[in-house]
């Protein structure tokens, strides 16, 4: 699927690159240059090594377990691409998204990766989305050098593949897990039970509170999410009697969890979950919805900063295109796409090696929709805060998620009214 300048209006936002990306100041030689000059004027010296129309690659689930995240996050990437091409691209060179659904599974991302670099000639891919996608494609792209920029692959394992091609705008799950600990003990509960799905994402949150909390944690399953049915893991954590269960689930099988557990009485438990659990596709079924609502849920997810300048520019501009409010990663898929368009117009040419070399300069000084994304030397950010959120029931069938509280390594947990 080729998506280039898409048939949808927006009004105005041509300046949004100068306004959103003023904070980036980027030194080259003696000169330094602001953002705009470099979407809009590539170095001289390399600006023919552009192509006329510049390619970025997008891998993301837009079917399948999770295609209901996949689908809108996709936005985000597209937004980013307009708002440049409609100020005049590169240095008048059209981005052109060229789209794979992977539909999460790490085999289709493989297949995808490879038909973006042999077929397309990418040099630029934005996702996968999921860890074990990462973990799966991590060794091509960076045989071939291709820079590959995730939004939302969380797993601590994709740390320790070192200096390399594979960046990520999203926090690592080693944060996310001190702040599950955190919240458990915030919360008081001494029997926890792990359910998680069976890949390097939820496996590695479960080894991690496994670390962090061992006295607390008297169970823990692990799904396959084709599988379908889980009476039988829910059994089985009703027989382990604990005070809460944490998930890190998918979202069509983890709506027949939420559906299944409310059918065996479990909503009597309280609840905690990852960040994936946070997306308004868990309320597209009733019970489901109720389950979480019931057992008051609640979670950590990275902060977007709502009230910050960036976040807002690009919220505005996300409801004028699409006519809708922006979820779950939508903003973390627009930053790691204009990172990636920064990187490419500081490199003055599409080749792999000097737009890796470009992007770790240019995060040092961006500030997106979501914040800082400066890049350490494993391609992680180097600093993240998180909002608490929690489920409610707003009114019949309708349910909400509620920020609650804040976390982050330099405060800890924060909880309003505590």
């Amino acid at each position: 699927m080729n998506i280039s300048r898409a048939n949808i209006k927006l009004k105005g936002y041509e300046r949004y690159v100068a306004i959103a990306l003023i904070f980036l100041v980027v030194g080259v030689g003696l000169g330094y240059y602001t953002a705009t000059s470099l979407i809009h004027s590539p170095q001289p010296s390399s600006s023919e090594a552009l192509p006329d129309e510049i390619k970025i690659g997008v891998l993301l689930p837009l079917s399948g377990d999770i295609g209901a995240i996949g689908e809108r996050m996709l936005n985000g990437a597209k937004l980013a691409a307009k708002i440049v091409n409609d100020s005049g691209g590169i240095g008048g060179r059209p981005i052109k998204l060229i789209v794979e659904d992977t539909m999460g599974l790490p085999d289709k991302a493989i297949d995808a990766i490879k038909k973006l670099v042999e077929v397309e000639g990418v040099k630029v891919v934005i996702g996968p989305a999921t860890s074990a996608e990462v973990l799966a494609v991590a060794k091509y792209v960076n045989d071939r050098h291709v820079v590959l920029i995730s939004m939302s692959a969380t797993a601590s394992r994709i740390s320790e593949l070192g200096d390399d091609y594979v960046f990520r705008v999203i926090p690592s799950d080693t944060l996310q897990v001190a702040l599950i600990a955190d919240l458990i003990k915030a919360k008081g509960y001494k029997r926890v039970v792990t359910f998680v799905v069976a890949n390097d994402y939820g496996i590695g949150l479960e080894e991690g509170l496994k670390k962090l909390i061992p006295d607390r944690i008297v169970g823990s399953i692990r799904y396959d999410p084709e599988k379908g049915d889980y009476r039988a893991e829910l059994e089985q954590v009703k027989m382990w009697n604990p005070d809460a269960i944490f998930y890190a689930l998918w979202v069509e099988s983890g709506k027949m969890v939420f559906k299944q557990a409310m059918d065996l009485g479990l909503d009597n438990i309280a609840a905690l979950g990852s960040e994936g659990l946070c997306d308004v596709a868990f309320f597209f079924d009733t019970k489901a919805a109720e389950y979480m609502a019931s057992t008051g849920i609640m979670g950590g997810k990275p902060t977007s900063p709502k009230g910050t300048y960036g976040y807002q520019r690009f919220y505005e501009a996300y409801v004028d295109v699409f006519g809708e409010e922006p979820s779950l990663y939508c903003d973390y898929t627009f930053d790691a796409t204009m990172l990636a368009i920064l990187a490419i117009a500081h490199a003055g040419t599409y080749e792999g090696p000097k737009i890796k070399t470009a992007l770790q300069v240019v995060s040092q000084y961006f500030i997106g929709a979501t914040g800082c994304k400066a890049l350490d030397k494993n391609g992680d950010v180097v600093t993240a805060t998180y909002d608490i959120w929690k489920v409610v029931k707003a009114r019949a069938n309708e349910y909400r998620y509620v920020i609650v509280g804040s976390w982050s390594l330099a405060t800890g947990l924060k909880l309003k009214g505590q």
